[in-house]
């Protein structure tokens, strides 16, 4: 089971943010998930610490340097490493269960134009995308497959049934919820799930789910 990721990125402070809040924080607190975070920086070359250079054959933009990647990952030598990439394979909940078998994972964030495609092939065990759109980096994208990793950690989550009926388990999408008043604007809460009958309310439930 995970216990530990840890992210690459040359914006620590994104990451070390976030780490303060929501099931993240949580999950930090009950010691049931270690986050480090490393500056890429710190393996940069020369004086400047220098990360990215133009890109051979010409064209726009930086591509980051695939020395300091690898004295980094070599030093960080988690299990498993990710690198978040356009052309990745798309993030599902099947994937983030199959990440949570691996005890530790390395991130990898990527900026500019994207990653000299030797460290791809040195070092990664995944490709990922969680999107067909484009960000400026990889860190947002990170914050996002953290949070679904951290949330398949057993008690890490207050409730552990909303596992069990997480939108998309199961290929399918979660039926709709409802909360007080019965009535806005006109707007009224499905009469059974007012009913108290548990076996109706279980069979709309399960009648208001959906295909992916």
């Amino acid at each position: 089971m995970l216990n530990e990721i840890n992210v690459l990125t040359i914006f620590p402070q994104i990451i070390n943010e976030w780490k303060k809040y929501g099931i993240v924080n949580q999950g930090i607190k009950k010691n049931l998930i270690k986050i480090n975070v490393h500056d890429l920086r710190n393996w940069g070359i020369g004086e400047y610490q220098k990360i990215d250079d133009s890109p051979y054959g010409g064209g726009p933009g930086m591509v980051m340097m695939v020395e300091p990647m690898d004295k980094a990952l070599e030093n960080i030598a988690s299990c498993k490493n990710i690198f978040l990439t356009p052309s990745g394979e798309e993030f599902t909940e099947d994937l983030s269960l199959k990440i949570t078998e691996h005890s530790s994972v390395t991130i990898v964030c990527g900026r500019y134009e994207g990653f000299d495609n030797r460290i791809i092939e040195m070092h990664s065990d995944y490709e990922i995308s969680i999107g067909k759109t484009v960000v400026s980096g990889g860190e947002v994208p990170s914050l996002f497959l953290i949070e679904s990793l951290i949330r398949k950690i057993p008690n890490v989550l207050g409730n552990e049934e909303s596992l069990i009926h997480e939108t998309y388990t199961n290929n399918k999408i979660d039926f709709p919820v409802y909360t007080r008043p019965k009535d806005y604007k006109g707007i009224k809460v499905p009469k059974v799930l007012l009913s108290g009958n548990h076996q109706e309310i279980d069979k709309w439930k399960k009648n208001n789910l959906k295909d992916m």
